[in-house]
């Protein structure tokens, strides 16, 4: 005669070990990061990095200069509580951190995802402060967190092909077109605020094609847009995080300025050689020395 209570304690197993089975992807750490995040990452990008700044060599990351610091932040929006951290320290006229990360193959496209704050003392070159830059070789294209010291604590998000090859004066602002301004929405950043910054890249066919693309989202809402672009004719490989003081700081700090990265997520849309896919979106890194307390 069948044992019904051990029948049905062991269909009740059977069920609570195909819950366990359906419902672990959801526990995985990945997912949580970049789902519903990177809300302008182009359709069918392949993920590179997906870091959450537990750790930088970690994340297949170079710090150029072993001057980052990992600091805990509660409130970091996207992958608490790890976050990074480059200062340049009171007094300093050089200081902060480079990070580097360089993909196997150069690619026609990229895009970039990161969620950054600096801290609420934060004060900033007048003249703008370099953030992070989107290259490969002979392009040196870098988003800019624009004169922040002279407008109470915000600017614009700009981009700059940064590139003694490049003409964009056709398109964008400054000699040879060094300032590519907001042309859609705000563009709008704010010291000591988590903001969530996208940016996506097309190569142009050459260097006088007109036919690049760049793009960029603060806060998922589009700032920039500009589809005829001469940038990175050669393709893309490389994200860099690098204030570039250049021992230019003005006004020196009379505060540690710092900033910080909760998560950088990076892809390459249309599996690295394809045209552009919607939502579209000096050539040498810049050695400067690094003072620490």
């Amino acid at each position: 005669m069948e044992d019904n209570s051990a029948s049905q304690t062991s269909r009740g197993w059977m069920v609570f070990m195909v819950l366990i089975i359906t419902w672990t992807p959801i526990l995985n750490p990945l997912s949580s990061y970049s789902a519903g995040v990177w809300t302008n990452e182009p359709t069918g990008a392949s993920v590179v990095l997906d870091c959450p700044f537990n750790s930088v060599s970690g994340c297949g990351i170079l710090d150029a200069y072993s001057s980052s610091r990992i600091v805990s932040d509660s409130a970091a929006p996207v992958s608490a509580t790890n976050v990074v951290q480059s200062t340049i320290y009171a007094g300093n006229s050089a200081g902060g951190m480079q990070l580097n990360y360089v993909t196997p193959q150069v690619h026609r496209q990229m895009y970039v995802g990161l969620m950054w704050k600096t801290n609420s003392q934060f004060q900033g070159r007048q003249v703008g402060n370099k953030l992070f830059f989107i290259r490969g070789p002979q392009n040196n294209g870098v988003f800019l967190f624009n004169n922040a010291a002279l407008n109470g604590g915000t600017g614009l998000l700009i981009y700059s092909h940064n590139s003694a090859n490049l003409d964009n004066s056709h398109t964008c602002s400054l000699d040879m077109g060094l300032a590519c301004f907001p042309n859609v929405g705000p563009g709008i950043l704010t010291v000591g605020a988590w903001t969530k910054i996208e940016a996506y890249i097309k190569a142009s066919t050459t260097n006088t094609s007109r036919d690049g693309i760049v793009r960029w989202w603060v806060n998922g809402v589009q700032a920039g847009n500009y589809t005829n672009m001469n940038v990175a004719s050669l393709g893309i490989n490389e994200w860099v995080w690098s204030e570039t003081w250049d021992g230019t700081v003005n006004p020196m700090p009379t505060v540690d300025w710092s900033h910080f990265i909760d998560h950088l997520h990076i892809s390459i849309p249309g599996g690295g050689n394809s045209s552009d896919q919607p939502p579209g979106p000096p050539a040498s890194p810049t050695l400067r020395s690094v003072t620490t307390p």
